[in-house]
């Protein structure tokens, strides 16, 4: 029995150590795994190309497929809509919709992302309701997990801007906006995700020109002193700069470094070097550029960068025409495509939509007149050709002339000259039902009419600086340059000759300084409503100019000719508010308000340049 039982104590033994060794062996074994890992991890650190030195590392472990959907220039557009040959309705590509996108990716088992480029809360009247703050709950519900800071998303002050953020679930990044007094970032400059190692980092990147396409108040104090700062705003290299620097910092720690910028490639970023074209070849190190801002569509353009490696470009267009689905493969590939929809709908994100309709539909909905013919922003026969930031258009007559009339028929203040610029008029009207609604689609900035006094001289400065890349061709667009600060006007006319180059001079934040040279605007004739004749301006004269506070008191689109004159009066009412009560006092038909030029109550006005069923406006603008 003792020998038995020796025998059997021996064998349990036996077992037992084999045990232990085969542990032992393992253990050995996958710290030698490890070990052999960080071998040729850092083999892989001292043996980049020396070309670069921001080549993606090669890693021991298989990096994950990521999929990344992306948008930009949303600018509140949640409710979009399709009308067929037949006049049917359907829903257009909504947030509902890219909801349901990242949900089946994430029911498949997909590493997904959900981010944006900037500009999504401004822009409709869902957006200017509440400042913004609907979209974000709505950005909330369809699971954005980033989104870059675009220059509208300041429409609403930076105080409004930063409560926004703060509602949001996601984070805001932004790289060159900075505190002008700490020197430090407002919104932190990149944001990493992990996927099971596998990093991706962005770059958030605003357009240096924030502080001129939106109100320069926004970003001073009471004094006047600007609090906050772009980098990029009158030195290019120093964005070029802040960029590498953010590139650099994430570089070691990430797979893959993309850049989520709001900085276009519009004629004007490109001339000035603030393109995101400008950025990838003015840096190294980044893998995509997802962009914003000049609403182009680009369905993945390869751009070399300062070393010579090709970077991926995108960007979707604007306001939900198409959603971007950028795939980074396991092998490092990446790819990218634009959506124009996407069959299924999340039904929360849904529900807020609709009800969100619904409410401003009952609200604002209701028809307040019908409209004659058409009011456009575009070329009537292309309507891809954006032409009211170039030239006149009847719409740019009918903003004007609501303000003309509003302070000299419903005031009885005495106003000379309207002017307004032409990137503050955002849709076209057309023909039929008018609503306030609508009327807030094309005005959707909530802007508030002020009167002030200037000089002929001022005024003509405003209209040169307005028109300075007038008669250049924007290769992009196929189409004429735009400028958002070019001029519309009641009260006058002028004629623009672009054989003459612009002189206009700004300084270093893109705001007036002077014309050293000859004026391109000639025969600037102001109306004289008790004479019927259109007389010349008088450049040491005074007139009355009414339009909106943004540049007429804050300076925006740089001009700062007007930031001292004096105020007759301001905070008039918005913008949208008053196109409304000048439409209502047009001549009726069949119970309406009914908009045409023989109906408008500036029809009386013997001489008055007024015409609105022509697409192209009056002629108060002559282009040579």
């Amino acid at each position: 029995m003792k020998k038995a039982l020796l025998y059997f104590m021996t064998a349990l033994l036996i077992v037992f150590m084999a045990g232990c060794s085969a542990k032992g062996a393992e253990e050995t074994e996958a710290v030698e795994q490890s070990t052999k890992a960080e071998v040729v991890q850092n083999q892989t650190e001292s043996e980049k190309p020396e070309e670069s030195e921001y080549a993606v590392d090669d890693i021991a472990e298989p990096r994950q497929e990521i999929k990344i959907i992306y948008t930009n220039d949303i600018h509140s557009y949640i409710y979009n809509t399709i009308t067929d040959q037949d006049n049917n309705v359907t829903p257009g590509l909504r947030l509902s919709n890219i909801a349901a996108m990242k949900n089946d990716f994430k029911a498949a088992g997909d590493n997904v992302l959900l981010v944006d480029a900037g500009d999504s809360i401004q822009g409709t009247i869902y957006g200017s309701m509440d400042e913004g703050r609907t979209i974000i709950g709505l950005m909330n519900d369809t699971g954005y997990d980033l989104s870059a800071v675009g220059n509208h998303d300041f429409d609403y002050g930076v105080i409004e801007l930063q409560r926004c953020t703060e509602e949001a679930e996601f984070p805001f990044i932004s790289c060159n906006f900075r505190s002008a007094e700490t020197g430090e970032t407002v919104y932190p400059g990149t944001h990493i995700f992990d996927f099971n190692g596998t990093k991706v980092a962005f770059i958030g990147i605003s357009t240096p020109d924030s502080m001129v396409t939106s109100a320069p108040v926004y970003f001073q104090n009471e004094k006047g002193e600007f609090i906050f700062s772009f980098d990029g705003n009158g030195d290019v290299n120093r964005l070029y700069k802040t960029v590498q620097e953010n590139i650099d910092s994430v570089r070691n720690e990430a797979d893959y470094v993309i850049a989520l910028g709001h900085l276009g490639i519009g004629e004007g970023e490109t001339k000035r070097g603030i393109s995101s074209t400008a950025v990838i070849q003015n840096t190294e190190g980044l893998d995509a550029f997802i962009d914003g801002h000049s609403h182009s569509i680009v369905d993945g353009q390869k751009i070399k960068d300062k070393a010579g490696k090709e970077v991926l470009l995108t960007q979707t267009g604007s306001n939900l025409q198409s959603v971007g689905l950028m795939t980074i493969s396991s092998n490092g590939d990446i790819t990218t495509e634009l959506l124009t929809g996407y069959d299924g709908a999340d039904e929360k994100t849904a529900k807020t939509e609709n009800e969100t309709a619904d409410y401003i539909d009952s609200y604002m909905g209701k028809t307040i007149a019908v409209l004659g013919s058409p009011m456009y922003v575009s070329n009537p026969r292309n309507h891809d050709q954006r032409l009211i930031r170039a030239m006149e258009m009847n719409s740019g007559d009918f903003v004007t002339d609501a303000v003309y009339w509003y302070f000299n028929e419903h005031m009885n203040q005495e106003c000379d000259i309207v002017l307004a610029n032409g990137g503050g008029i955002r849709a076209p009207l057309e023909k039929g039902d008018i609503s306030i609604k609508i009327i807030k689609d094309v005005l959707p900035f909530e802007n508030q009419i002020c009167l002030i006094k200037a000089t002929g001289r001022q005024i003509v400065d405003a209209l040169e600086m307005g028109a300075t890349v007038v008669g250049e061709w924007d290769e992009q667009w196929d189409a004429p340059a735009e400028n958002g600060g070019f001029m519309h006007v009641a009260g006058m006319k002028y004629t623009i000759d672009p054989e003459i180059p612009s002189a206009v001079k700004t300084d270093s934040e893109g705001e007036f300084v002077s014309v050293d040279g000859e004026y391109r605007v000639k025969d600037v004739m102001v109306y004289n409503r008790q004479t019927g004749e259109y007389e010349p301006i008088d450049l040491d004269g005074e007139y009355t100019v009414g339009g909106i506070n943004y540049f007429l008191r804050n300076s925006g689109n740089g001009l700062v000719m007007f930031a001292d004159d004096d105020m007759v009066t301001d905070y008039v009412g918005q913008d949208a508010n008053i196109q409304a009560e000048y439409i209502k006092s047009f001549d009726m038909k069949n119970g309406l308000p009914y908009i045409s030029t023989e109906t408008s109550p500036l029809s009386k006005y013997a001489g008055y340049e007024l015409d609105y069923e022509n697409p192209y406006g009056a002629g108060r603008i002559t282009i040579k």
